[in-house]
């Protein structure tokens, strides 16, 4: 009996240690900086998400000078595929944007000059490339507009679930799924436009970059349906947050 109770005690430790503990149904935060007065009640006490200190109040950082860049080269990759009809240029561009975003990053960590404002400029230049470029593809006829109205419309339905999720203070769970759909969509465009510049082997590369553009929006289109499905399932089974809580409904057996 005493064996039983006190494994349940260790249990209950390493799941609160772990932030997956809970009381009467509401989730009990980790322990801060490893010592139990430290933990507080959901809703109260600073934030840390929105109070990291290695995060600087600085604009004109190198990392931020990128993502401005970035966005800046955005509408010259748009005006080389539609008015000077160059995908050799194009293709250039968005390499340069690709790699643009992997290195702003790569020196904000390693020269520790991660700040406010690149946290919102970089997701900023992602979205607006991740946007118009598939619409630009469309405008000069190098994808269908059907597979631009799956993601879309995709994008819109999940849209639509985001206050399910923040009336009961949980986060979206991401799924492999969806993250496999943008990987093969991310190489999909840079393939086909590469298949329009030209270059060696391009109908091969065109071949596959559609390939990879058809499997994607597949995959999209089946990681919203999850993505849907969890939300159902959030919406039946965690209560309304209605007191600071993060949720008032165990979701265990779901």
């Amino acid at each position: 009996m005493n064996a039983g109770r006190d494994g349940r005690r260790e249990t209950d430790l390493r799941e609160w240690r772990t932030g997956e503990g809970r009381v009467l149904g509401a989730r009990i935060p980790p322990p801060r900086d490893g010592h139990l007065s430290a933990a507080v009640p959901p809703g109260l006490g600073e934030d840390r998400r929105y109070a990291d200190p290695g995060l600087s109040d600085r604009f004109w950082t190198l990392p931020n000078v990128i993502s401005l860049a970035r966005i800046a080269l955005i509408p010259v990759l748009v005006v080389s595929i539609l008015v000077w009809e160059d995908p050799w240029l194009a293709l250039w561009l968005l390499g340069v944007l690709v790699v643009s975003d992997w290195l702003d990053g790569k020196i904000a960590r390693l020269w520790n000059m991660r700040s406010v404002w690149g946290e919102r400029l970089d997701p900023i230049a992602d979205r607006v490339l991740v946007a118009v470029v598939p619409l630009t593809f469309v405008v000069a006829g190098y994808i269908p507009v059907w597979t631009v109205a799956v993601l879309l419309a995709r994008d819109a339905l999940l849209v639509g679930t985001l206050p399910v999720y923040r009336r009961r203070g949980v986060e979206p769970e991401v799924t492999y799924l969806g993250k496999a759909a943008t990987f093969a969509l991310f190489w999909s465009l840079p393939l086909i436009l590469a298949g329009h510049a030209g270059v060696w082997g391009a109908e091969a590369l065109h071949i596959l970059g559609e390939a990879c553009l058809f499997w994607g929006v597949g995959l999209y289109a089946w990681s919203g349906g999850i993505y849907l499905w969890q939300a159902w399932r959030v919406a039946r089974t965690v209560g309304v947050n209605r007191s600071g809580s993060r949720a008032v409904q165990d979701t265990d057996g779901v």
